[in-house]
């Protein structure tokens, strides 16, 4: 689901609510050193290395689909389902789980608390611009 909320600044801001349906969501790479460049043999160079890149990319998300045959039964009979929430930017490298910001996420037992708690975060982001904490697990 994706919920809006407009900022103090009147730019309207979307985030992404749901159970997470993969095992992971794989990272396209964004090597510093590929920025720029002016058609030389440097770019010679770089074409084989974007293919293998974008080749590792794919590999990547079919070992994401492969190992979410596994994860999605197991979650399914264990009645364990993470939910998360994160903002969604324009380009391909999505902030979820990027450089250890990670996004809220919460592990609920069944389906439907996930189901319940995924609106009350799509609410609490439409009414406050980000969901609201989990409060701390009882021992």
């Amino acid at each position: 689901m994706v919920a809006l909320w407009r900022d103090e600044s009147g730019h309207l801001r979307a985030w992404r609510v749901g159970r997470r349906r993969l095992a992971w969501r794989p990272r396209f790479p964004q090597p510093e050193w590929l920025a720029g460049g002016d058609g030389g043999p440097f770019e010679l160079l770089v074409l084989p290395v974007l293919v293998l890149i974008g080749l590792g990319y794919l590999l990547t998300w079919l070992a994401a689909l492969l190992a979410t045959v596994v994860v999605w039964p197991y979650r399914a009979v264990s009645g364990r389902w993470p939910v998360v929430a994160y903002p969604i930017d324009s380009s391909l490298a999505a902030t979820d789980d990027q450089r250890g910001d990670r996004p809220y996420r919460q592990q609920v037992t069944g389906r439907a608390a996930a189901v319940t708690l995924t609106r009350q975060w799509a609410r609490n982001i439409e009414q406050h611009g980000h969901p609201e904490p989990a409060p701390p697990p009882s021992r």
